[in-house]
This record gives structure tokens, sequence and C-alpha cells, in this order.
């Protein structure tokens, strides 16, 4: 269902977002904010997240995750 739904159109019309798996589709963070942005977009800005280096789009997934939705931090962007 998430792998489904993380390749749907409305996501695909993120500029590099190409999510097809649940390992090196997830690797960069876009597809992390761009799901975060899914469900609230006013948490996350894509156009300043897509200019973002991979460790800063993943911790600003991450910390947006935890401390806007509740959702504990289970990984780390190192």
């Amino acid at each position: 269902m998430l792998l489904y739904y993380s390749s749907s159109e409305e996501l695909r019309q993120i500029d590099g977002l190409d999510v097809r798996d649940f390992t090196s589709s997830w690797r960069d963070g876009l597809a992390f904010n761009a799901l975060i942005h899914a469900i609230r977009p006013d948490l996350i800005d894509l156009r300043r997240v897509t200019r973002m280096d991979i460790r800063e789009r993943l911790e600003n997934a991450f910390t947006v995750a935890e401390q806007q939705l509740g959702v504990p931090r289970l990984i780390d962007a190192e």
C-alpha cells in the first residue's frame, strides 16, 4: 500500500522522485519529504527540500515526522 501510494501520480509530479522499491528509492530523502508533504503540505516546502543535500533532506523529514506528526524516529540520516 505504501509503495503504491508513494509511486502515485500525485507524487510522481515531483522532480527527481521515482519510488520503485523500499530501499534505493528512499535513500536521498526526497520520498520521505514528499510523503509528509502529501499528508500535510503545510509542513514541507518541496522547493526548499529539493535544494538540500541528502543528509539535510533525511534530517528534515525525520525531524518533521517526529515533532509535528508524532512519528518516532527509528533511523538516522547517517
